[in-house]
């Protein structure tokens, strides 16, 4: 796995060094410490994370030390113009730091660093294969899963998504967190499959159908904004005839508009036995809640799925946006979505957007709306509705034509 993290608070430094790495390796990038520890916990693994030790909000110590505990065998390296000796023995009594690079550093020297660090990140997945107790941490999960009070232990973010013509708010993804009162947060990556192995994942989407659900109508008639709500449903879920049951239930016990709710189904969906699945799904339908096929384009049964599943629309996965802008392969997969989704009729979502050379680029191709770190990270619903006032607000101000947010 050639995956590397670069976390570095100038964001034209960032750019520089996507450019002249993303031919070699697959780059995603952080301009805050804050934002890295949540790529690592959810958008991982990475082979190597590298971090500029001078950060606003967060130093390269902090990050790495923290890093540590969230992807331990990532391996860590950091980036300094200077340092004093006690800075450089905290990053390695602290943060364990495979290497350190002096900047200005050369194409060569990052290159050689990477690959040096990959290798590590290679020989210490392979020792833990064979040492890591992982059927105990799935059982340890699973007790804690059956015991955990949802309520205290579990929280939704909601990350938007705007309309990339105009960049008005449209729509946010609610995104579940775990907090547990031992061991602190847990990553969706780690206690989701768990949960699908077993009936906890029907409970999980539940809570989170309802939560998300309520929190539209709190958006909506107390601070009169409307946003469409998506939330993410387990494909184990769609030949469960109980979940037509809990979306009905949810838009019940909150006065939300079915319309403006939305259920993402990831891709990997196998349909080839799928009467109980479209049963759910017209069940569903019937309902008035809309549809969509999540991290597309990643799997195998991309287009027997829009065959057979009534979606309205198509999420394409981050990896394919990463390096774009400079990947013809990643472009043209990127423009026959794009053309697929005007063809039948179908609203187009990029995810992962992190960058001004993203955004203009899927501007470019006619996707409809974006989603990343470009615009926002993950936020509490609390949050979320002092963003849309700001985001009106730059819009008012950088918009030439003011009725784009009319008409959005």
């Amino acid at each position: 796995m050639r995956r590397v993290l670069i976390v570095d608070d100038d964001s034209f430094i960032l750019e520089g060094m996507k450019r002249v790495l993303g031919q070699s390796f697959e780059v995603d990038t952080a301009d805050s410490g804050s934002e890295g520890l949540y790529k690592l916990s959810e958008l991982g693994p990475f082979a190597t994370v590298i971090s500029d030790m001078n950060m606003r909000g967060m130093t390269g110590v902090e990050f790495l030390e923290r890093a540590r505990t969230v992807a331990p065998l990532t391996t860590r390296v950091m980036m300094t113009a200077y340092a004093d000796p006690e800075t450089l023995a905290a990053s390695i009594n602290r943060a364990s730091v495979f290497r350190f690079l002096n900047k200005p550093v050369a194409r060569r020297e990052f290159v050689q660093c990477l690959n040096d660090g990959i290798a590590a990140y290679d020989a210490a997945l392979a020792t833990a294969a064979q040492t890591a107790p992982s059927d105990m941490d799935a059982a340890w999960l699973e007790k804690a899963l059956a015991r955990a009070d949802f309520d205290e232990e579990f929280s939704i973010n909601f990350q938007p998504r705007v309309a990339s013509v105009s960049g008005v708010p449209h729509g946010v993804e609610a995104l579940i967190r775990w907090h547990h009162p031992e061991r602190g947060f847990i990553s969706p990556v780690d206690f989701i499959p768990v949960a699908e192995r077993g009936t906890a994942i029907r409970d999980l989407t539940n809570w989170v159908l309802l939560g998300a659900c309520r929190a539209w109508t709190d958006w909506q008639y107390r601070h009169d904004v409307e946003l469409a709500v998506s939330v993410n449903v387990s494909p184990a879920l769609l030949a469960d005839s109980r979940l037509v049951g809990m979306v009905r239930s949810a838009v019940s016990r909150s006065g939300i508009d079915p319309n403006r709710l939305e259920l993402e189904i990831t891709e990997g969906l196998e349909v080839q036995d799928g009467h109980k699945i479209r049963e759910t799904i017209s069940g569903l339908k019937a309902l008035g809640v809309k549809l969509s096929i999540d991290d597309f384009g990643t799997g195998f049964a991309s287009m027997s799925q829009l065959q057979s599943l009534d979606v309205d629309c198509v999420k394409i996965d981050r990896s394919f946006v990463t390096n774009a802008p400079d990947n013809a392969k990643d472009q043209a997969i990127l423009r026959s979505v794009s053309e697929l989704g005007r063809t039948l009729g179908l609203k187009t979502v990029a995810e992962g957007i992190e960058v001004e050379s993203h955004e203009s680029f899927i501007r470019d191709l006619g996707i409809d709306e974006m989603q990343g770190y470009r615009f926002s990270k993950p936020l509490p619903s609390d949050q979320l509705i002092p963003w849309v006032g700001e985001r009106y607000k730059l819009l008012s101000t950088t918009l030439s034509n003011p009725r784009l947010l009319e008409s959005a």
